[in-house]
């Protein structure tokens, strides 16, 4: 993605988010958009598929600590979105195959927990970024 400001070409480095990764800043109390960007150090733009916002309302549908982190990760949506930090894209087929395809055709960054999402990912070099410890995340 390129913008301009102030008459300065700018690029932005897209960055889609799992399911799994969204329950994180609820789960372990950490801001992940502020971490991923100052990780990256250079501008990003999240994104975010229909099916993780799908997956995510029906976990918020459970009762406990895993529906209470999917509520969060909703309204996390929700604010970015307004701020025009994050934008929903519609997804098509499994979420997991949608993101994977998208890193490989434009070069986005993959956030995931997801141990098999992050085997794929590494097999075409794919860059991925994901909890390294319950306190800390990182590129992998």
């Amino acid at each position: 993605m390129v913008y301009q400001v102030d008459g300065a070409i700018m690029s932005v480095q897209d960055v889609i988010l799992d399911t799994n990764f969204l329950l994180v800043p609820f789960q372990y109390r950490i801001d992940v958009l502020s971490e991923i960007e100052r990780l990256l150090d250079f501008r990003v733009h999240f994104i975010v598929p229909t099916g993780v916002i799908a997956e995510l309302k029906k976990i918020s549908k459970v009762s406990g600590s895993q529906g209470m982190a999917a509520k969060f990760a909703l309204k996390l949506v929700d604010a970015n979105q307004l701020a025009h930090k994050l934008s929903v894209h519609h997804s098509i087929g499994g979420v997991d195959d949608w993101i994977f395809h998208l890193a490989h055709s434009k070069g986005a960054i993959i956030c995931t927990n997801d141990v098999e999402l992050k085997k794929r990912a590494k097999r075409i070099g794919a860059k991925i970024i994901s909890m390294k410890s319950r306190s800390k995340i990182g590129v992998v």
